[in-house]
């Protein structure tokens, strides 16, 4: 039997054990894929006969063993751009852009159908961080009738809103 039948037959018996093995040392499967090819071209070159070789499922083995080592540390040294970690994009996506839009818009929409008082209030309390006191002497008011106002302000919004 010539030689490149000899080895097709031990790529066919030999293939999957050694996929196993070079996926789990890669943690990569076409990284594996490639380097059972690598492995059968070595021994292709190679210029001797595959009849020579005591145990050829040893030798696949030790071959493709070194081939993936020399893969790794390679890879190491030379990282590819898609193999480096993804750093997060600071700006946020189009599409989430357009739902915050979205949302503000409701949001806003929501607050300025609130009576005017109640609007006012909601406002100065919420936006410009004004404390009940200080509302309550800029409208003339008093502290508790702030305090009524923002609380109907957040019912009328929640109701708003989950429609």
């Amino acid at each position: 039997m010539p030689d490149s039948v000899h080895l097709a037959c031990i790529y066919i018996k030999e293939r999957p054990g050694l996929r196993r093995y070079l996926t789990k040392m890669t943690g990569n499967l076409s990284m594996a894929d490639d380097l059972i090819h690598d492995t059968f071209l070595r021994v292709l070159d190679k210029d001797r006969s595959t009849s020579q070789i005591r145990d050829p499922r040893a030798y696949l083995l030790r071959s493709a063993r070194n081939l993936a080592i020399n893969a790794l540390a390679t890879q190491r040294r030379n990282p590819e751009i898609s193999e480096l970690p993804e750093v997060a994009d600071p700006a946020p996506a189009v599409v989430e852009r357009m739902i915050a839009r979205e949302e503000l818009l409701l949001v806003m929409s929501a607050i300025a159908s609130l009576p005017t008082k109640r609007r006012e209030v909601f406002i100065m309390s919420r936006v410009d961080n004004l404390s009940y006191d200080q509302i309550a002497s800029r409208l003339g008011i008093s502290r508790n009738t702030v305090m009524v106002q923002i609380v109907r302000a957040l019912s009328d919004l929640r109701k708003i809103l989950e429609m």
